[in-house]
């Protein structure tokens, strides 16, 4: 992965999880602190669940590769992400 692709995923995933936290809350979002409900809020490969009602369908589209989803780079964008997200308190 390139470092113009990392930053490119970064940012996405950034935005998502602002416009998350600026819709509902951490808890809300992972149900109780699930890193695994984290990564799929994020929906980096799309949105597997039925959308929120403040939730835009294109905000939240396929963005990655599986082969991106599946490398150390991605693990480590979501493990900053996630450890962020417990302090940010938007809304």
């Amino acid at each position: 992965m390139t470092q113009e692709r990392y930053k490119e995923i970064y940012d996405e995933a950034n935005r998502r999880l602002m416009l998350w936290l600026k819709n509902s809350s951490f808890d809300a979002m992972t149900i109780g602190g699930s890193y695994l409900r984290f990564n799929m809020a994020l929906g980096m490969l799309g949105y597997p669940f039925e959308l929120e009602s403040w939730m835009n369908e294109f905000d939240f589209e396929k963005f990655i590769t599986q082969e991106e989803y599946e490398s150390e780079f991605y693990d480590i964008i979501m493990d900053q992400l996630f450890d962020k997200a417990q302090f940010i308190n938007i809304n």
